[in-house]
């Protein structure tokens, strides 16, 4: 979907298409990750051991901290951004309004998940089904954002505004920076690891190579 094909958006073109989305994707793909590791823990579900229980646990923690970071972000400041330029455009205020409704109904999803977990022995099958309608959801949501919503940032805002945009993000975020990004470039190509670190400031580079990214690694998740 390009915001061309959208009625009413003139505005649509102040743009240059040239915003840089290597964080957003990166949080996508590391949100999918741990989509993979979470469907590992719900088939080992109600037989593994202490220790394995615990780095689910801490798999599954993270998970939901990051989740909630990065759907905040969008609700609190990307989507703002967006409806204020495009409030010209019914088509760009459908596609934002079904960005939120969908951070609403996996909320639920969370829920049913951490219910599944509780207790001593888990249920295998309660908790396998409430795994499965998480990730059909939140896949399904983040094929749509990514389709429909991201490529309005591009066309919508200038870069010097996306930027600004990502700066009050690092803001509301500072203390969380750490886990966050090594959490997002866990296991990610060097090349994408580089691309998301080139957004820090030169002295939290030096600290993600080394400290964030191997406190983080010494402790096992999923």
């Amino acid at each position: 979907m390009t915001t061309n094909k959208l009625a009413g958006t003139d505005a649509a073109r102040h743009g240059t298409g040239d915003a840089d989305l290597t964080i957003m994707l990166a949080a996508h793909q590391a949100l999918r990750r741990d989509l993979t590791g979470l469907a590992r823990a719900a088939g080992d579900a109600g037989r593994p051991g202490p220790d394995r229980r615990a780095a689910v646990a801490r798999g599954w923690a993270v998970f939901q901290r990051q989740l909630h970071i990065h759907h905040t972000a969008e609700d609190e400041l990307v989507w703002p951004a967006l409806r204020d330029r495009l409030a010209a455009s019914d088509a760009a205020r459908s596609v934002l309004d079904a960005m939120e409704a969908e951070h609403q109904q996996i909320d639920p999803l969370l829920a049913e998940v951490n219910a599944a977990f509780d207790g001593p022995v888990p249920d295998g099958r309660r908790v396998a089904d409430a795994v499965d309608g998480l990730t059909m959801a939140l896949h399904g949501h983040l094929a749509h954002e990514e389709r429909d919503a991201l490529p309005l940032i591009g066309s919508a805002l200038t870069v010097g505004e996306w930027r600004a945009v990502g700066r009050k993000i690092g803001v509301q975020n500072l203390r969380r920076a750490p886990e966050m990004f090594a959490w997002m470039l866990d296991g990610a190509p060097p090349e994408q690891a580089a691309a998301a670190t080139s957004q820090l400031p030169p002295p939290a580079r030096v600290l993600y190579r080394a400290v964030w990214r191997p406190r983080f690694a010494r402790h096992p998740r999923w």
